[in-house]
């Protein structure tokens, strides 16, 4: 029981940290570009976005690799940072989710009472309430992407083999 809540606080506690990080950086881009388009933030988000969803990609592309190496077997074995992050690894794209609903909850906060939150950081928020739809469709495109990949990887085999089979 000690361990289930020991594992569910690093949890809590990764999802925090990342989405407050991912939160602070996304508002001060956002800021930035805002001075000069409004234009430039989204596409900015957008760009935020998409390096958040492929850095979970990236991050067990990066172990793989480092494990495919026998001189950094004991690197894995001791490094604390590796087993934390792995232990209380939870997808960013989950706290990606998890930040845009959190949005899209002040949003509403903010319409039914507009004098709570700095005139900044409701803009802000009011910006980027539907980041949520571009989130959705961005991680829609990549999954997508990925399996008409796998699918013409496949395909491709198949030919090669037909090829292979019926040369003369």
């Amino acid at each position: 029981m000690r361990s289930k809540f020991k594992q569910i606080i690093k949890y809590v506690s990764y999802v925090l940290f990342s989405s407050a990080t991912y939160g602070v950086f996304l508002y001060l881009v956002y800021m930035w570009l805002a001075g000069y388009s409004l234009l430039f933030a989204y596409l900015g988000n957008l760009v935020l976005i998409i390096f958040a969803l492929l850095s979970d990609h990236i991050t067990f592309s990066v172990y793989d690799s480092a494990m495919q190496k026998k001189e950094n077997i004991d690197v894995f074995r001791k490094s604390r940072f590796i087993r934390f992050h792995l232990d209380s690894f939870i997808s960013y794209k989950t706290t990606l989710y998890m930040f845009y609903i959190l949005i899209l909850l002040l949003s509403q906060i903010i319409n039914a009472h507009p004098t709570l939150i700095d005139e900044g950081i409701r803009n802000f928020i009011s910006a980027n309430e539907y980041g949520i739809l571009l989130l959705i469709a961005v991680d829609l495109l990549i999954g997508q992407f990925s399996k008409d990949r796998i699918k013409a990887k496949e395909f491709k085999k198949k030919v090669e083999k037909y090829l292979a089979d019926n040369q003369e």
